[in-house]
């Protein structure tokens, strides 16, 4: 039969006939050393053997401690991916359109700045360097155009001085600004002026005239020049 300990619920395999009588006998837990009394069994004859001397029992059977619980993590669960908006798609689109456009102002403009590249320098001369560095020639103002019979007279008032602006190309031309330039006998400037042309475009053959007065000239000048304006 079997014995478990009270105190230590270590578990013993010991003979029935082990036991004296209805009695039963005194034992001693061989683990933690508790003893008790153990009746016999019921179907133990009461004239049972002699009882044996008192002595230890050894365990036959051990029932291994239950394991300590342990806590499981569960595992966390997987972010489900959110569904890409319909608005996100949009924007995408807009700011490409977007994108798109200022990369054509931008070739639009190097391109008006290339080919207007006479008219910038006229307006701002130091842009004819850049366009230098670049490989590019720049014509000077008035490219076709021809400046001829000039005719400086004196006037009470002071001095006039007259001539034609004549478009010997085969298409229009912008007519620049005028740079009228009083010499001395040294051929050295004295004086000069910027007035405006007498037409701010000439198709191709046709002549324009200019006149214009100095009211105080040098009195060392005594040559006349006349050019396009660089600005």
């Amino acid at each position: 039969m079997i014995l478990s300990c009270p105190a230590c619920r270590t578990r013993y395999l010991v003979a029935e006939a082990g036991l004296r009588g209805r009695s039963g006998r005194t034992v001693r837990c061989a683990s933690c050393g508790h003893t008790w009394h153990q009746a016999a069994p019921p179907e133990l004859p009461a004239n049972a053997d002699a009882a044996e001397p008192e002595g230890r029992i050894e365990p036959a059977i051990e029932v291994p401690p239950r394991p300590t619980p342990t806590l499981e993590v569960p595992p966390r669960p997987r972010a489900v991916p959110t569904p890409a908006r319909r608005g996100s798609g949009r924007s995408r689109w807009r700011a490409l359109r977007w994108l798109v456009v200022v990369v054509l102002l931008a070739l639009a403009l190097v391109a008006g700045v290339v080919v207007a590249r006479g008219a910038v320098v006229a307006l701002w001369p130091p842009a004819a360097r850049l366009y230098a560095l670049a490989g590019l020639t720049v014509e000077s103002p008035g490219t076709g155009l021809k400046i001829e019979k000039l005719v400086p007279s004196r006037t009470p008032d002071g001095l006039v001085i007259e001539g034609d602006i004549t478009n010997g190309g085969k298409t229009a031309q912008d007519v620049p600004r005028l740079r009228v330039t009083l010499r001395d006998a040294a051929d050295k400037d004295v004086q000069f002026k910027i007035i405006d042309p007498p037409k701010l475009r000439l198709p191709p053959g046709v002549t324009a005239h200019f006149k214009t007065p100095f009211d105080h000239p040098e009195d060392a000048a005594t040559g006349v020049v006349v050019t396009f304006a660089k600005q």
